[in-house]
């Protein structure tokens, strides 16, 4: 495949596609929804929306064969003073169908262990284990809170499942930040179902 003419002349001017890693995960310069663009994951195992404002993390990407992979995206919106990431862990396995201990572990990889419950949304293709917490911190005398909207979200076709953790906090705490909390859970809700198993 002739990969010049896959190429225009100019990608757009968004923090996204101005980064050439995080260009190799992104199926086209075309917008799928207003600010995302479409995301492959590069088991080939799954499909996503990616905010224009993030890029992905080279330094915390992982992946083995077509079973596992690991990734971190970071985005910032400035205007806002808001930072963010998403970790999101894909594997297709047998292990994936154990809920029970895939919910114990999402609990752990959360700040203090989460202890609460998990709200279950089942589609068509699949069922979201959903939850939220906040982490509070004291930097330099300063107030810092942490949002983080956390699912697993498991294939009801096959061994595929994905851990997802969005995590939100000001990116600068001696400046103003407000963070919409239900706003921003509505945004990790979408992009949790944003996510396509690749069946």
């Amino acid at each position: 495949m002739d990969e010049q003419k896959e190429q225009p002349k100019k990608w757009p001017d968004t923090v996204a596609f101005q980064d050439e890693y995080t260009r190799k995960f992104l199926v086209s310069p075309k917008e799928v929804k207003d600010g995302y663009y479409l995301f492959r994951s590069q088991t080939g195992g799954f499909t996503m929306l990616f905010p224009e404002e993030a890029r992905m993390d080279e330094g915390f990407y992982e992946r083995h064969k077509e079973d596992y992979e690991d990734l971190t995206i970071i985005g910032s919106r400035q205007k806002e003073n808001i930072a963010y990431t998403i970790h999101v862990i894909y594997e297709n396995d047998e292990i994936t169908e154990d809920i029970d201990t895939n919910l114990f572990l999402l609990s752990s990889e959360i700040y203090a262990d989460y202890d609460g419950e998990y709200k279950k949304m089942k589609g068509d293709k699949v069922t979201i284990y959903f939850a939220k917490n906040e982490q509070h911190t004291s930097i330099n005398g300063k107030q810092d809170v942490a949002y983080k909207f956390f699912a697993y979200i498991k294939s009801n076709h096959s061994h595929q499942a994905v851990q997802f953790i969005y995590a939100i906090t000001c990116k600068d705490i001696n400046k103003k930040c407000h963070i919409d909390i239900g706003k921003e859970e509505e945004r990790a809700k979408m992009l949790m179902h944003s996510i396509k198993f690749q069946d």
